[in-house]
């Protein structure tokens, strides 16, 4: 946890940078331990916390020590980065792989501290239609201001930058932090992880460009980048917009009015019993009646007008999409121009077969969707209290929505050994037939629950996610089957509950305990949540020395209960991982913990098996 002092002078910098003004003196905030303890148990729980870079260190054995001594080395220019590690991964495209850089422990911290600084420096700057490695800004909140926002779009212009973390300039990117930073030690810091280099291959290359990606500070550094592209588009979008709303359809207006003409001989005429005024004003209902539906068939405004335009644009990491209401040179004049901005002031080139611009009728896939504008004839009934009149209004005639796209959907049946998505013909999970039943059913509600809710948002998400789901339903009841050497049917009616299929443990207790496979039925969309930025109520939680950074500050090792000296954390990288053999990992097991405070002499001891013998001693 931060001191007052340290957290006051991050929201200093917070303060200094949204008034435009250059920050100073981030070097020394470097040696505030506090800052480097946070920093830590930011990164220690990551999975890639134990992963070895090219000097073989990880989180395993950290301690305040070490971070002193970084602060040292950083303090007497003599810290140097070590190359990353490139490994490559697989990406969603079958068969294509991208290269993923794994720094040391010792970078990871250090980035980590500069990543920390960085955010104070520039969140309070990045646009709110930037999205992607930012708190509480991923997919769903750049996703829900465009079914909200982006009513009317006629053209959307796709942008996807080509190779963009290995193409980032780094001479641009520091003239970038220059405008924001004066202070000469951190940006030189920034400049030596960005020419550290890479190891691939047990051969070592230099780094002329781009940020490796799997760094831990590379995410803020390509948002800073790519902030010029932002900046760019807002003033676009000044210049771009006109007019306050569109033109009304003359038609439209001329039915408008005779409405009104009738309306005011129906109120003149409701005085007069007469049979002669009761026909009259009955005519003049029928003729309302008839005009009211003439008028719900029209366009109130005209879709093409020229005086009216409008321009929207959101970022997610290096994908930009542009929806444009206005005509199609205009989009392609502005698609031009984006263009010649990433090229000339940023280096950067376009991806001409994932850019494009596409009318909004046929829509253009995004963030895993497919955004779309649609056409509704839906009219809403009004009823008004005062009057008791029920009156009717037409919804807004072309609004954005998001589909689940097939072709995902057959995409994660494949990946996950579902079956095939086509035939609906199920499979089983030969690698799961070793969990017991119920892990199984977890595993699988876990796929589907994750997919379903990414996919919220969608306008019918489920219809549209129904297919799939059920053949993870089938392809759960086809794994059991070949675990028991049995039949889907047999193991359909034997887990049958009513509409549920149900596995049923007994706890230690003797007490039964149900697991419901999942099912769109019962599943209830997750809700946006308004108070993200409202930390919660962790007073129970205070009680006691139970955090990590408390347990390190106590200066007791946890084995054989030393007060003082040197300690460092030992960590694991699963709760699994624990065999329970051992007392150290019962207890761990037990308190569900993935690190231990020990002494340097315990440390040693539990790297080399022989833990155990010196907790008999004591």
């Amino acid at each position: 946890m931060l001191s007052a002092r340290t957290g006051d002078k991050l929201r200093a910098i917070s303060e200094v940078a949204r008034k435009g003004r250059r920050v100073k003196d981030l070097r020394r905030l470097m040696n505030h331990p506090d800052l480097w303890m946070q920093a830590y148990l930011n990164i220690q729980g990551n999975k890639g916390a134990l992963t070895r870079g090219t000097d073989n260190t990880t989180m395993d054995g950290y301690s305040p020590e070490r971070a002193e001594n970084l602060v040292e080395l950083i303090r007497e220019k003599r810290y140097k980065p070590n190359p990353v590690r490139r490994d490559s991964i697989p990406t969603t495209v079958a068969g294509k792989m991208r290269p993923l850089g794994i720094p040391s422990a010792d970078d990871k911290l250090v980035q980590e501290v500069v990543r920390m600084i960085l955010e104070r420096i520039y969140e309070p700057l990045f646009k709110d239609s930037s999205h992607g490695f930012r708190p509480n800004r991923s997919c769903h909140p750049a996703l829900r201001p465009m079914q909200r926002g982006w009513t009317g779009v006629k053209w959307f212009v796709d942008i996807d930058i080509k190779g963009y973390f290995n193409n980032i300039d780094h001479e641009i990117l520091m003239d970038l932090l220059k405008k924001r930073i004066e202070d000469i030690q951190f940006l030189d810091l920034i400049r030596d992880m960005l020419k550290a280099g890479y190891v691939e291959n047990w051969q070592y290359h230099k780094t002329y460009s781009g940020t490796p990606q799997g760094g831990i500070v590379s995410p803020i550094l390509a948002n800073i980048y790519l902030h010029e592209l932002d900046e760019f588009m807002e003033q676009k979008k000044q210049e771009f917009d006109q007019g306050k709303a569109r033109r009304k359809m003359l038609e439209w207006q001329n039915t408008s009015f005779y409405i009104i003409y009738h309306r005011r001989k129906v109120d003149a005429l409701k005085g007069d019993l007469s049979p002669k005024a009761s026909v009259r004003r009955e005519r003049h209902v029928q003729r309302i009646r008839e005009l009211s539906e003439k008028q719900k068939r029209l366009p109130a405004s005209d879709p093409l007008d020229p005086t009216y335009r409008r321009l929207f644009y959101v970022r997610y990491a290096d994908d930009y999409l542009i929806g444009i209401i206005g005509n199609k040179q205009e989009a392609e004049t502005l698609f031009g121009e984006v263009k010649i901005f990433l090229n000339k002031a940023l280096k950067l080139e376009i991806s001409e077969e994932k850019s494009g611009i596409h009318h909004a009728k046929e829509g253009t896939p995004y963030l895993g969707y497919v955004v779309q504008n649609r056409s509704t004839e839906k009219v809403l009934k009004i009823h008004r209290k005062d009057t008791k009149v029920v009156a009717t209004r037409r919804t807004v005639r072309e609004i954005l929505t998001l589909r689940v796209p097939d072709l995902r959907m057959s995409e994660f049946c494949q990946r996950k050994g579902y079956g095939n998505y086509d035939s609906l013909k199920p499979s089983h999970r030969p690698d799961w037939a070793q969990m017991d039943e119920e892990e199984i059913l977890l595993a699988y509600n876990a796929e589907m629950r994750g997919l379903a809710n990414y996919y919220a948002l969608a306008n019918s998400a489920k219809r549209e996610l129904h297919k799939l789901i059920y053949m993870g339903q089938r392809s759960f009841l086809a794994t059991l089957a070949n675990k028991h050497n049995s039949s889907i049917s047999q193991i359909a009616k034997k887990l049958r509950q009513g509409s549920d299929y149900v596995v049923t443990t007994r706890t230690k207790e003797g007490k039964p305990k149900r697991y419901t496979l999942f099912k769109l039925k019962n599943w209830n969309p997750p809700q946006p949540k308004e108070d993200v930025d409202i930390p919660p109520k962790t007073v129970h939680l205070r009680f006691g020395r139970s955090t990590l950074d408390q347990r390190l500050n106590a200066q007791v090792c946890e084995s054989c209960g030393k007060e003082g000296g040197y300690f460092e954390v030992h960590h694991v990288r699963r709760l699994k991982d624990l065999q329970g053999k051992e007392w150290w990992e019962q207890v761990m097991s037990y308190r569900k913990r993935k690190t231990m405070i020990l002494c340097n002499e315990c440390h040693v001891l539990l790297h080399t098996g022989k833990l155990s013998k010196r907790q008999k001693e004591f």
